[in-house]
């Protein structure tokens, strides 16, 4: 017998995650399917910031960007784990076609949308602070202007909310394919592939959270949401070393057809993130590769801005790139950055069932959107308690940073300090679960590969679902980067051997 449920939700990307999360929490009995990794689109190829839109202002999004200023503050208080604040800069030079007082004016109003959230209000540097920034080009520069945006772990982040609805009594289930989807009187009859055996369950209510594979999703069910027009948009970036001297903040950068970059200090400070580019894409979304004319105009973009005494950023200064494809809902606009990020909800019922498929979305207001979806499941007939997650945490983000970082260095002398100063910013308040695991069986502080060790593989795979070397090094942690060939190779062989 089809084992059956109020609410399947397809894709376990960030907003499938709170969707999830929050309709298991109003009392719904959910299954989340996702048919690869956890975030292994789109929701881990971020900028991996959590902001309100600065650049919104311009087309006067104001509702959006408020939006997300409040979501913003809510992140830094229920995620302290993987949302901290950083500065980003402003250069501006006389070429730009936003000049100071116009940014100015818009940062005001920024500072006003977000006020009480606790972040420094935005300004203008001095001359000499000006003078002290590392490598930025000074000649031509007419201000530099600063604000506070937050930064974050998007695949994390991702990771975190699934986990907190799993906690709460949602079914989460990664690499399970939804390969068909049949109604029937009140709701929806849908076959799983998971991994090669088929599984049929019930489900009253659909929510198609697939990112860019909503189309095709929808495609599977003769009882969907009539389409929407739909434009997939390739964000790439580019990751290269931190030049010397390292930089502390972030930057906001503009090209000549007033585009915004970002520069982002990464892991440690020991990487730069520059991106992003937005470029229509075509062909398989889960097959999005940075291309050569995207890196080149994002090295472009940089080295206009900064000079390093060893020359300007080559493609052999890229040690890493990643693409991601966002579906947004098509308003006709030519400019692909120029579409609007706002999303779309579309719905149809089905007997006391139906299905909601969503468009659109940021990372920034996932669980206000997943609001929304709960309202449109309402008025399709799913009852429920009302909502909850404005001021819950999620799953591991009951602790302040300062009281993670008593935690790292309260815990076992066998893990290095610089290792459990990274699990608390990983794992938040979880980090109690790897100290435990010490606690009784201290063999597994067998490091693996360099500051990887065994009892962190296991809890990857045992409580996050980790089924791959790239799962742990990539979505999990993002040791990729910071491992050797050997390193890496090491992690591998250990889920060779664990599978």
């Amino acid at each position: 017998m089809a084992q059956s449920f109020d609410l399947l939700v397809i894709g376990g990307g960030i907003h499938g995650a709170a969707v999830a999360r929050d309709a298991v929490g109003r009392g719904l009995k959910v299954l989340l399917a996702e048919k690869g990794d956890y975030a292994c689109a789109t929701s881990s190829a971020s900028s991996k910031l959590i902001h309100g839109g600065l650049r919104y202002l311009e087309h006067l999004e104001l509702r959006l960007v408020r939006e997300s200023l409040i979501e913003r503050a809510q992140l830094l208080s229920n995620a302290p784990h993987l949302v901290a604040p950083i500065r980003f800069l402003l250069p501006i030079h006389g070429w730009q076609k936003r000049q100071a007082l116009k940014l100015r004016a818009g940062l005001a109003i920024y500072d006003a949308l977000s006020f009480g959230d606790g972040l420094p209000a935005s300004g203008r540097l001095d001359d000499d602070d000006i003078a002290q920034l590392p490598r930025l080009r000074q000649d031509g520069l007419t201000s530099v202007l600063q604000y506070y945006d937050c930064k974050t772990d998007d695949a994390r982040l991702t990771l975190a909310v699934l986990l907190d609805a799993r906690a709460r009594g949602a079914d989460i289930l990664n690499r399970r394919a939804v390969t068909a989807i049949a109604p029937f009187g009140d709701g929806y009859a849908i076959e799983l592939d998971e991994r090669g055996t088929k599984r049929r369950v019930e489900a009253r209510f659909v929510v198609n959270a697939s990112g860019p594979w909503v189309g095709q999703v929808d495609r599977l069910a003769s009882a969907s949401p009539a389409p929407h027009p739909l434009r997939l948009v390739r964000g790439s970036h580019i990751v290269i070393r931190m030049p010397a001297p390292p930089q502390a903040d972030a930057y906001t950068l503009q090209d000549e057809e007033d585009r915004v970059i970002f520069v982002i200090p990464w892991l440690g400070s020991r990487f730069l993130i520059v991106g992003t580019t937005d470029v229509p894409h075509q062909g398989d979304p889960g097959t999005a590769k940075c291309s050569a004319k995207e890196q080149t105009y994002l090295l472009d973009a940089y080295n206009r801005y900064f000079a390093n005494p060893r020359g300007s950023a080559t493609e052999a200064d890229i040690v890493y790139t990643w693409s991601g494809v966002r579906a947004l809902h098509d308003d006709t606009e030519e400019r692909p950055s120029r579409v609007s990020r706002s999303p779309v909800l579309a719905s149809v019922a089905n007997g006391a069932g139906g299905f909601v498929t969503l468009y659109g979305g940021k990372l920034t207001t996932h669980r206000a959107l997943a609001e929304q979806v709960l309202s449109a499941l309402y008025g399709l007939g799913a009852r429920m308690s009302g909502p909850w997650t404005k001021n819950a945490p999620i799953h591991g983000g009951s602790l302040s940073r300062r009281e993670l970082v008593a935690r790292a260095e309260a815990g076992p002398p066998s893990i290095s300090l610089t290792t459990r100063r990274r699990w608390a910013f990983t794992y938040g308040d979880q980090i109690e679960a790897l100290y435990k695991r010490i606690a009784a069986d201290s063999a597994v502080s067998e490091e693996i590969a360099l500051g990887i060790t065994r009892v962190e593989l296991e809890h990857s795979v045992e409580a996050e679902d980790a089924v791959t070397a790239e799962d742990f090094l990539l979505r999990r942690t993002k040791q990729h980067l910071l491992l050797d060939e050997a390193g890496r190779e090491a992690v591998t062989q250990w889920f060779a051997h664990a599978s």
